[in-house]
């Protein structure tokens, strides 16, 4: 992110989360160069096509400080998706991988900081 930052680039981070849990996550993590926007009807998430309909959802329990969870079926939540959007909101670059661990770093935001012209 420190390409962005360099360049005075805004950056978001969009999830399902509800406004008093980005909120709670901002405070927790000192988050202070990422605002986090809550989307929990997933309604932008879904607009620009970042949806994925298969992340498993669990039940957790404390049992003696330690927590165990069971599958209870499935959710949707956003695939971790890198936009860059210009002044006007047209998208001007996207990174978003198959697998949803893979997040955008430094070095591939900055090669298409480059190529855009930024």
């Amino acid at each position: 992110m420190a390409a962005l930052s360099e360049r005075g680039i805004a950056v978001v981070a969009l999830s399902k989360d509800t406004p008093e849990q980005a909120t709670l996550q901002e405070a927790r993590d000192g988050l202070q160069r990422v605002r986090l926007w809550a989307d929990p009807q997933l309604a932008v998430i879904k607009s620009l096509g970042a949806l994925h309909r298969g992340a498993v959802e669990f039940k957790t329990w404390l049992v003696s400080t330690v927590p165990i969870g069971v599958p209870t079926g499935f959710a949707e939540m956003a695939v971790p998706t890198t936009l860059l959007l210009d002044e006007d909101g047209v998208v001007r670059w996207i990174d978003q991988a198959d697998d949803y661990r893979i997040r955008s770093d430094d070095a591939r935001i900055a090669a298409a900081l480059e190529q855009i012209g930024w």
